[in-house]
């Protein structure tokens, strides 16, 4: 009908139009589609870029968390370790090697006309022959010193930090002492002990027949003069002495040499002399004073004063032996070695027997003017 209304030429101007107007409907829908599909594609990438902002920022506080979780951790095992090895015990086992019998050595013995006192006879087979060391601290100097004179000398020994008013290790195993002997890092551990402890420790000690060896080292704030509480001893501490005398009547000596003199100032000013008018101590190690206003109050400044006393036991029941310093000084050590021999019964000692390791080698391989000669050993006959 509309064919026979139009002419040729309008029909084929409106088939034109027709024709165009779907060409460009049709073109226009892939242009929305492909606008659509970039708009799509940015809010994806979008949306991954703050996904992954996310996820790093989660990282970043899980690594955080993980590291402080490190770090209480490692602090915690810290605590751990150093509460187990502060109150754990330690029991040292000397090397597979005799010990040596020092009740068979000779002695010479002091002439009854010395002024030797009776000390008290002590059955020392009821105990083993292990040293109970009380330290202030596992890292405490004079502590480590102890430890290293027992073990080259090859005792079994525990060591326990000094309990003040903790509980006191177990010191009896039925009706057998674990401890042959007591040794106290400072002396004022032992004095300051609770009353409980004090009266146990003492006990053990005078039933089992156990003696205590103790050191008071003197520091700035130490007391110049004051009296050892519960006791009949005297300190007079932070002085400088000189000329180390050995009292030839202290029973203990052993390995000691007795009359011998150290002459010269004693290192250090922080020395302790006890003072007593009680028969239970004897004064092993003796020294002057290098002033004579150091102890003003006691005897003149050449008289001899007591910086290691033996307690013989006429007090409490109990022998004793107290040093006024450290193990620094040379004699101390041998002193500490014999008062161990002497407070165990010589079950624990050195033997007398000593052994020169010399080492040859290296005069052979010495720097030029140094080497040994042929004419170096030759014997010489008188002429």
């Amino acid at each position: 009908m509309l064919q026979l209304c139009l002419s040729p030429q309008l029909l084929f101007l409106f088939r034109k139009l027709l024709l165009g107007a779907a060409t460009a409907a049709a073109l226009e829908i892939p242009r929305a589609t492909r606008a659509w599909g970039v708009r799509r594609g940015w809010a994806a990438r979008l949306t991954m870029i703050q996904l992954w902002k996310v996820v790093r920022h989660v990282r970043q506080l899980e690594l955080h968390r993980l590291i402080l979780l490190l770090i209480a951790f490692s602090l915690i095992s810290m605590c751990i370790l150093a509460y187990y090895v502060t109150n754990s015990p330690k029991i040292k086992e000397p090397p597979p090697l005799p010990f040596s019998d020092c009740s068979n050595q000779h002695r010479i013995l002091i002439p009854p006309q010395t002024s030797w006192r009776l000390t008290k006879s002590v059955d020392t087979s009821r105990t083993d022959p292990v040293v109970l060391v009380f330290v202030e601290s596992i890292y405490s100097q004079l502590g480590q010193e102890i430890v290293a004179i027992l073990e080259s000398s090859r005792f079994k020994y525990r060591t326990e930090i000094a309990p003040g008013k903790g509980d006191m290790p177990t010191l009896t195993d039925k009706d057998r002492g674990r401890y042959a002997l007591i040794i106290y890092e400072n002396i004022l551990k032992y004095v300051n002990l609770d009353a409980w402890n004090r009266e146990l420790l003492d006990k053990y000690c005078v039933e089992y027949g156990v003696g205590i060896i103790g050191f008071f080292k003197a520091n700035e704030n130490s007391l110049l003069s004051a009296q050892l509480k519960g006791f009949p001893l005297f300190l007079h501490s932070n002085l400088g002495l000189r000329d180390y005398h050995i009292n030839p009547s202290a029973p203990l000596l052993y390995v000691t040499r007795a009359n011998e003199v150290e002459q010269g100032p004693l290192p250090g000013d922080d020395w302790t002399v006890f003072q007593s008018n009680h028969s239970t101590y004897e004064p092993v190690l003796l020294a002057s004073t290098k002033s004579s206003e150091s102890i003003p109050h006691l005897a003149a400044h050449k008289a001899l004063h007591a910086t290691v006393v033996q307690d013989l036991g006429v007090h409490d029941g109990i022998q004793r032996v107290l040093f006024g310093n450290n193990l620094n000084f040379w004699l101390h050590k041998l002193v500490f070695v014999d008062a161990i021999a002497y407070l165990t019964g010589k079950r624990l000692c050195l033997t007398l027997d000593r052994y020169v390791l010399v080492d040859i080698d290296d005069i052979f391989v010495g720097k030029e003017g140094t080497r040994m000669k042929v004419s170096d050993v030759e014997v010489k006959s008188p002429e």
